[in-house]
């Protein structure tokens, strides 16, 4: 739980913090003590409770309501404040109550705390459990398709009469949906944009069925077509094509082209026993390409099937993962052109029980749809400061951390909070922490990247941009980020040796970025061939299997105490 407390005293916050310890309470407390740190705050942070005491320098428990209120009016749900008070009379609690608080208590009766907390939060999950129930309806009913295709009911009927009678042996079973993204981009037209490309594809994959084909619209954009005859592999994937072109053609809404990518999983109907079997396939095949986001086809196969089931257990415990101490860092060191260690970059790793250690590119995927990747990049942070910190107090040289932050943390509201915590927490110095954020993050919403940017440049962390080169890579726009690095990726640095274009690149990467002051890191360096290059144009620094592969934090203080004694021999 995210506890913002507003409270002066120093004895009183730790009273409070000893009594949630006791209470075996798990919180994050946040303590603010005027009314400026309050407004920033509440900024800057996302708070399940705000716990004021009355009397503070320049406001009370009254005014620290009404700050709140006001900054989180927009709030689907409303800030719960409790109000913890040594010298509250009757009229002024009945104030703070009339303007919202959830409850009033004495700073002498702590104990009752844990209780209140307990209450506030078993009221919030539930009063979040109908918001959500609501919002889903209404938006269920806002773009609910008028349609005479069948439903969901029709479809299982049709094909259990199929399976049953065994018509036709070659028949498939092809689920068609909306890429996300363009989905996503489609429904913020309105509702109204939304109906006339569900009526118009609707319409356009009824024109081009078969008349033993079966054609059903299942809900939210996605359409059920059973071909009479689907062929072999390579025949549906043939057809699949071809629907594709049809579910992706523009239409006109208000004059304006618009289109929708789409994503096709299917299944052949030879050997299946059940319509739920065929269903779960095919819908097996089409969460394959919606993970891609990119759209695409994809036609289910006993891999695939062994695949899911991988992915399946991966998801089941990973949301354990954390607390189980499953995850832990490992530590890639970024070199100078003298060979010293001067930085590493923080590398999330996952040790599963029973399946040994599974790959990033599997398990950040299954933590960014599940919203686990928020808790963990929290520890990630910590923990990196945390280790940088022990390091240097063991007589190791100081060094700075570098911490990959996804795409979709870095305009959460978390996102400042966390990194200020876990400043706090270690004593890293700020200038020590560099967040990594990839070009796609960067381009994505100009307006709030420059500001989540100046928030974190205001802390006094640094910010790099990873891979760069594969995306925008453009000087106009880079040269509005607050940056301090770039990083080149990989896939130029690999070619570097044997590839005049890729080496024209790198050259123009390290002068775009030390025209406009930023120092220049490569990535991917497994070759001397590839360092010489590299140095000879000026790179600042190298990271990559030709330094080291990344190691474990024992591995790496090991690393780190034989490099301080001599440069690293590359």
């Amino acid at each position: 739980m995210r506890i913002l407390l507003v409270e002066d005293s120093v004895d009183d916050a730790e009273l409070l913090m000893l009594a949630l310890e006791e209470g075996q309470f798990a919180a994050r407390v946040h303590r603010v003590e005027t009314r400026t740190q309050l407004v920033s705050a509440l900024a800057d942070g996302v708070w399940d409770l705000m716990i004021c005491d009355n009397n503070l320098p320049d406001l009370d428990a009254t005014r620290a309501i009404e700050l709140a209120r006001a900054a989180t009016q927009s709030d689907p749900l409303p800030l719960p404040i409790i109000v913890m008070s040594g010298d509250m009379e009757l009229g002024k609690m009945v104030e703070v109550m009339r303007l919202g608080a959830r409850d009033c208590l004495d700073k002498a009766a702590l104990p009752k705390l844990i209780p209140v907390l307990e209450r506030e939060l078993a009221h919030a999950r539930i009063a979040r459990e109908l918001l959500q129930a609501r919002t889903t309806l209404a938006h269920q009913e806002q773009y609910r398709l008028t349609s005479p295709l069948p439903g969901s009911e029709g479809l299982l009927a049709h094909l259990q009469g199929r399976l049953e009678n065994r018509i036709g042996q070659a028949a498939a079973l092809l689920l068609l949906q909306p890429e996300r993204t363009s989905g996503d981009s489609l429904r913020r037209r309105g509702p109204e944009a939304w109906r006339a490309w569900q009526m118009v594809t609707a319409q356009r994959l009824a024109g081009i069925c078969g008349p033993s084909d079966f054609l059903a619209y299942l809900d939210d954009g996605s359409f059920a077509l059973v071909l009479a005859d689907g062929g072999d592999a390579s025949h549906l994937a043939h057809r699949a094509a071809g629907l594709g072109v049809v579910f992706e053609a523009p239409f006109l809404h208000d004059g304006q082209p618009l289109a929708v990518a789409c994503c096709i999983g299917a299944c052949l109907l030879h050997g299946l026993d059940s319509p739920m079997v065929a269903l779960h396939a095919a819908t097996t095949a089409l969460c394959t390409v919606l993970a891609r986001h990119q759209g695409g086809y994809c036609l289910h196969t006993p891999e695939l099937h062994r695949d899911e089931q991988r992915r399946r257990a991966l998801a089941d415990t990973l949301s354990q993962a954390l607390e189980r101490n499953e995850f832990l860092l490992h530590y890639q060191p970024q070199v100078d052109a003298r060979s010293r260690v001067v930085a590493a970059e923080a590398l999330l790793r996952w040790h599963h029980p029973t399946l040994g250690p599974v790959s990033p590119l599997e398990f950040i995927p299954l933590l960014e749809e599940s919203g686990g990747i928020l808790e963990v990049t929290r520890w990630v942070l910590e923990e990196a400061c945390r280790q940088v910190c022990q390091w240097e107090r063991d007589g190791l040289p100081a060094i700075d951390i570098a911490v990959n932050i996804p795409a979709r943390l870095f305009g959460h509201g978390e996102l400042i909070p966390m990194v200020r915590f876990a400043l706090a927490a270690s004593s890293l110095l700020p200038q020590r922490l560099e967040l990594e954020i990839t070009e796609g993050t960067a381009i994505k919403d100009k307006a709030a990247t420059l500001e989540t940017m100046a928030k974190i440049r205001s802390l006094g962390v640094r910010i790099a941009m990873d891979d760069f080169g594969v995306g925008y890579s453009c000087l106009g726009y880079l040269k509005q980020l607050p940056l301090d690095t770039l990083k080149i990726d990989r896939v130029f640095v690999a070619d570097v040796v044997d590839s005049e274009t890729d080496r024209n690149i790198v050259r123009a990467i390290i002068a775009m970025g030390h025209s406009l002051g930023l120092q220049v890191i490569a990535e991917g360096i497994e070759t001397p061939a590839q360092r010489d290059f590299l140095a000879n144009a000026g790179c600042d620094l190298i990271q990559g299997y030709l330094v080291s592969k990344p190691l474990p934090a024992g591995a790496f203080g090991e690393m780190l105490l034989h490099a301080f004694a001599s440069p690293l021999s590359l």
